[in-house]
Parts: structure tokens; C-alpha cells; sequence
């Protein structure tokens, strides 16, 4: 129980009894005394209030508040309505000698007067007059809290996760050949189901009043071709064999073709699925898919564009002329002179005078783990063997902003700049009109027209302005908060490579070994490999 006081009285004192608190209770608290007091307009000494609360914390005390005696005082209840008006509670304060108890009816009419029609604990309001317990918040009455809303959600059928990498081999070397990329899905397959939204029940508040639930998040199916939705709306099923796959929250049935290699005999190539072809991509030859391209043998000087993952088992051989566009990742054994951007992770056993740029982290590993020469830009981490060479060549490695984010704020920064230099055009025009209708000069009616176009223009250019602004903030606060913004080298790193952290960069002098360089303090730091 808490501790509590209690107005006592004498032929010619007014005094206070204080009581400790029992069973873990908190001591009775020097403001809500001082309050109380306050309110029957009873004088005291501070000095002696305050010794006998400090002592009243361990053990009962009592204290003289004046020399004259007060009236008797009865049992009072402070009754505190939440401000969601879903829970009243009750704090009693003892009577006098002499004073009167509360009863049961007292409780309820108090309730009643605040508006209170629903939910009083009748048990607790007996219990409470029966066995009151003093300075001490008691729940009287709740009101029905509203249902838990379930938000819709789609269940995946297939392997969502586009991180699959390649697996590194006992000796060394990364297995291009068995990647488990593509997910074959067969006619008449289902590969998603539906959980539709339920919304809770809706609750009561004291005053009776409804209480809503939570409205639920709902969600639809996005799919594109070769696809359609069961009678009952809740599954999808593949209408070819074909791989499937989920890009950008959309469900996507590719047909798989298949080509010896892409030559002269085929030509360039443009299909709305996915391609495996056996043999080469030779230079000058364009494939553009919307599905994956997963090619086993090499790419030459050639353009690639897939909507999906482009694997090449054999490597690229880009001569200066090679483009490797991804909206997921690209996996090769090695790029070499190559232009490669990638939705999503790179993934090789070497890169060499390349310009490459993922989403997500770029992984070089294997037998020789080399990014030599060049610029690699990673919205996530680096991980190589051997970063650099012994020959010095420049290499250059960012990390800490998703190149695709990067360009954006890019954009965002000059559209703004645009906007802004509208607006120091337009404004001192306004300015100076409207100084001369203050001074009560009258504007000609071409003048006013002139007034009015420039007005439209200004609104209009605040307006794109700000939303230019809130997004360009959300871009700078929210990038790569989830990944790490480092570079790790589990061999050598050469002179002659400049790592880059966001806005800082450190060039390489002395060869280091096992290190990562990571973003410390401002500046970029090397550290040892963890």
C-alpha cells in the first residue's frame, strides 16, 4: 500500500498523521500534501511539514500543523478522466475524525457527472469503499478498447530474395555455372496468394460514444503478362512454363528463350522475357530483355539491358566498348573494360579497368579477388581480395550513397536552383509593384495583367519548389541507413587506390594488408578487418 496522510484534530491543534508505505508501496509525496492542505485553506509550517515527509518515507509520523483545531473533514475521491476518454481513475483521501466516508453511490454519481455511461468496475468500486487504499491511482472504469486490424498482405510463392551470390569453391575459385538464379514456374502453377485486410471490431468510450478500429492496409496484386488471378481473386497462376520473378512489388512470368550465341546469325536482340544463351554476345550486338539474361560463354564489346539479373559464366571482355545495364544484379567472372550498372549487387572474380556501380554491395572474390583500375561506386559495401596493384594504377572506390540516389539529389538540387532563380526574377518585380499601390500609385491595366501572370508564376513556382525541397530532404536524411558504408580488403591494397565515404576520401600511400576502411570522426579511417 501507499503511503498516506490523515487530517487529526485536538482541542487546540490541527495536526497531520503521515503513515509509511508497506509492501513496496511509494512514500506519500510532498506536493500532494502541500496541495491538499492548500485546498481546506489549513495553514502550516513548511520546516515541520517537509521533516516530518522525509520522515514519514520509512516509518508513521506526526506533525502540528497549527494551534487551531478545523472542522471535521470527510473522504474524498479525485476522479481523473483519460484524455481518450477510455479509463477513469479514482484517488481517495482519508477523512478526519469526525469526517464523513464516501459510499458506493458517491463514486457513481461523480462518474456520472463526467459523462461517464460505460465500462464502471462495479467490483473495484465496492472493493475500494469496503478496503480503501489512500494517495494511490485505482482504474474505476474502462471503456472497450477497439479490435486488433490485420493489414493485408501478398505471400510469395517463390524465392523473393535477389542477394543470391555466387558460391565460393573449396579451391578458391566462385562457381559462375550453378547460380539457382532463374525460378522455373510451370503452367497452371500458383505462385502468390492473397491475405486480405480484416478490420477489428470497434471498441466503446466511457461516454458510450463508438471507438473506431484501425482501418486496415490493404493491398492488390500487380502482375504483368502470362499471369492471371483465380476466381476467388486471392492467388495467382502462371499461364506458361516460364521463370518467374518480383521486381519492384510486381510479379513477373517470363518465357525462357534460348540462343547458341548472339551473332550475325541472330542479330540484335529484343524480347519482353528472359534468355539463356550457350554461347558468346559478340561486339557490337545489342540484347535487351525485360526478364534475365544468363549467358555461358563471354560477352565482347557488346550492349546488354536487362529488366532482371544478367550472369555471365564466362566473364566480359568489353575491349572499352562493353555496357552491362541490370535492374537487378550482375554476376560475371570477370569484367574487363567494361561500363556495368547494377540495380542491385556485382558480383566477379575480377574486375579490371572497368566503370562499375551497384545499388547494393559490390563482391570481388575468389582466386584472384582484383579490382584494379577504374572508379566502383556501391550504395552498400565494397568487399575485395586485392584492391589496387602493384603497379599503382588509379583506382577509385565509393561507397555510402546508392549512385542511383546519388544522381537523383543531384537532379532535385539543380531543378531547385532552377526554381529559385525563377523566383529571385519574379519577386523583386512584386516587390516594387506592390510599393507602388502602398504609396497609392494605380497600375494600368496591362500593368495589373503584367502583376497577375507574374503572381500565378510565383505560386506555381513555390509550390514545385517545396516539393522539391521535402523530397530532397527525405533523400539526404534516409539514404543508406540500412548498409554498411565501407570497404573491405581481405588482401592487399595498393597505392594508387582512393577510397571514398560519402563526402570524404583518403588516397592510398603504403600498401596495407587485411584492413577496411571505414567513415570515423569525419574522415576516412583504415582500420584492421573484422
Amino acid at each position: 500500500m501507499n503511503g498516506y496522510f490523515r487530517i487529526s484534530t485536538t482541542a487546540t491543534s490541527t495536526n497531520l498523521e503521515l503513515f509509511a508505505p508497506t509492501d513496496g508501496g511509494v512514500p506519500v509525496k510532498s506536493n500532494e500534501i502541500v496541495s491538499y492542505l492548500t485546498g481546506k485553506t489549513i495553514p502550516y509550517d513548511a520546516g515541520s511539514l517537509g521533516k516530518a515527509i522525509d520522515t514519514a518515507a520509512t516509518k508513521d509520523t506526526k506533525v502540528t500543523l497549527n494551534m487551531s483545531p478545523c472542522a471535521p473533514i470527510s473522504e474524498m475521491a479525485e476522479i481523473t478522466i483519460a484524455p481518450d476518454r477510455m479509463q477513469a481513475t479514482v484517488r481517495l483521501y482519508s477523512a478526519s475524525e469526525g469526517g464523513v466516508n464516501l459510499d458506493e453511490a458517491d463514486i457513481r454519481n461523480d462518474l456520472a457527472a463526467r459523462g461517464v455511461k460505460f465500462g464502471a468496475k462495479d467490483e473495484t468500486i465496492a472493493d475500494i469503499i469496503a478496503n480503501p487504499r489512500y494517495c494511490e491511482d485505482i482504474v474505476i472504469a474502462e471503456g472497450q478498447a477497439p479490435g486488433e486490424s490485420t493489414d493485408g498482405y501478398i505471400e510469395y510463392l517463390f524465392n523473393t530474395d535477389n542477394r543470391q551470390r555466387p558460391t565460393l569453391l573449396e579451391d578458391g575459385s566462385v562457381d559462375f555455372f550453378h547460380l539457382n538464379v532463374l525460378q522455373a514456374a510451370a503452367k497452371g502453377q500458383e505462385i502468390a496468394k492473397l491475405h486480405r485486410s480484416v478490420r477489428g471490431a470497434d471498441g466503446k468510450a466511457l461516454d458510450g460514444s463508438i471507438v473506431k478500429s484501425r482501418e486496415p492496409k490493404s493491398v492488390q496484386f500487380k502482375y504483368g503478362a502470362n499471369i492471371h488471378v483465380s476466381e476467388d481473386g486471392n492467388t495467382l497462376i502462371s499461364d506458361v512454363d516460364g521463370n518467374v520473378s518480383l521486381v519492384s512489388g510486381q510479379v513477373f512470368v517470363n518465357s525462357l528463350l534460348t540462343f547458341d550465341e548472339v551473332s550475325t546469325s541472330t542479330g540484335n536482340i529484343d524480347f519482353d522475357g528472359s534468355i539463356v544463351i550457350k554461347g558468346n554476345i559478340d561486339t557490337n550486338f545489342e540484347v535487351r530483355v525485360k526478364g534475365d539474361v544468363t549467358v555461358n560463354g563471354v560477352i565482347e564489346g557488346a550492349y546488354v539491358e536487362a529488366g532482371g539479373n544478367i550472369i555471365v559464366a564466362r566473364g566480359v571482355n568489353g575491349m572499352g566498348k562493353a555496357v552491362l545495364k541490370a535492374g537487378g544484379n550482375i554476376i560475371a567472372k570477370y569484367l574487363e573494360n567494361v561500363t556495368a550498372t547494377a540495380g542491385g549487387y556485382i558480383s566477379s572474380e575480377a574486375v579490371m579497368h572497368s566503370d562499375i556501380s551497384a545499388g547494393g554491395d559490390i563482391l570481388i572474390d575468389g582466386r584472384k579477388g582484383v579490382l584494379s583500375g577504374g572508379h566502383a561506386s556501391a550504395g552498400g559495401m565494397v568487399e575485395v581480395k586485392n584492391l589496387g596493384s602493384e603497379m599503382a594504377n588509379d583506382t577509385i572506390v565509393e561507397v555510402g550513397m546508392s549512385p542511383k540516389i546519388k544522381k537523383e539529389i543531384m537532379d532535385l538540387r539543380n531543378k531547385a536552383a532552377e526554381k529559385q532563380k525563377t523566383l529571385d526574377q519574379v519577386m523583386p518585380v512584386l516587390n516594387n509593384m506592390a510599393m507602388k499601390i502602398k504609396s497609392g500609385a494605380a497600375l494600368t491595366d496591362d500593368q495589373k495583367k503584367y502583376v497577375g501572370q507574374l503572381m500565378a508564376v510565383q505560386k506555381a513556382t513555390d509550390e514545385e519548389l517545396a516539393g522539391i525541397m521535402v523530397k530532397l530532404a527525405e533523400l539526404e536524411n534516409n539514404f543508406n541507413i540500412d548498409t554498411p558504408a565501407e570497404v573491405r580488403v581481405k588482401g592487399t591494397v595498393y597505392p594508387g587506390s582512393r577510397v571514398c565515404i560519402s563526402d570524404v576520401s583518403m588516397s592510398v600511400k603504403t600498401p596495407a594488408k587485411y584492413c577496411k576502411f571505414v567513415k570515423l570522426r569525419g574522415d576516412v579511417k583504415l582500420t584492421s578487418y573484422d
